[in-house]
């Protein structure tokens, strides 16, 4: 037995004093595949100093058998940081190994209500129909019809879209069909057209905004696709959403 199998031995060399040569090798060898595999020392100490703390050297019949199956072995769930329960590194309680202690708290109830005659899943005591209460209003609900789905309703008359030059919601008949403008946006686009059309001379001729401050003429150049300037077409819009 090396040094340091030994050393991680010393909370139980009063047992290890007690047994064979055969069994003080089986013991080393179980100590040293645990350190191999990752286990420190540290925590192989802990553990059977923890386990020894449990019993009276008294009841120990078998310090060899005590030894190989109760101090060395690892107890806890699958996660080979947890340690009875415990995660080593944290020392937080193992949340796996909480829901086998709750699984099996839930399967021993069980048991014990159908023992007594009693509902398994609530405890209660079965009617003439052979379920609770609870069971029945679970079973009521559980059956229960889903709720209609509420069609959303199709507005009457013909199909609505948007205007393609402002956006606002329009109704697709007569010339929106074609142009798809809103009456405003066609009224203004039919104005620009008229406004930018070759005089009879050949003379260009500036644009200047169709708007009015008060009784004198705006004066100022339009948008470039409006008949207006950038102050009346925020009028104009001012009015339409009024």
């Amino acid at each position: 037995m090396n040094a340091q199998i030994y050393a991680v031995l010393e909370p139980v060399h009063v047992l290890l004093e007690q047994v064979n040569d055969f069994v003080a090798r089986k013991v080393a060898r179980e100590v040293g595949r645990q350190l191999r595999e990752g286990t420190s020392p540290e925590r192989l100490q802990h553990r059977l100093t923890a386990r020894l703390a449990k019993v009276m050297l008294s009841d120990i019949r078998d310090p060899g058998r005590w030894l190989l199956g109760v101090a060395l072995p690892r107890w806890g769930c699958g996660y080979q940081d947890c340690e009875a329960g415990v995660i080593w590194r944290t020392g937080a309680a193992c949340e796996i190994c909480a829901e086998v202690v709750q699984d099996k708290a839930a399967a021993r109830q069980r048991e014990r209500r159908i023992a007594q005659g009693l509902c398994p899943e609530h405890g209660t005591r079965p009617g003439p129909s052979g379920h609770c209460a609870a069971c029945d209003l679970d079973d009521a609900i559980a059956t229960r019809p889903a709720p209609a789905v509420v069609q959303q309703r199709v507005p009457d008359g013909p199909p609505r879209g948007s205007c393609g030059d402002c956006g606002a919601r329009i109704m697709l008949t007569g010339r929106a069909i074609e142009d798809g403008l809103c009456k405003l946006c066609r009224e203004e686009a039919a104005a620009l057209a008229a406004d930018q059309a070759p005089a009879a001379s050949g003379v260009t001729v500036d644009r200047v905004c169709l708007g009015r401050d008060g009784d004198v003429p705006c004066g100022r150049a339009p948008l470039p696709s409006r008949s207006v300037c950038a102050r009346h077409r925020v009028q104009e819009l001012a009015g339409v959403v009024a």
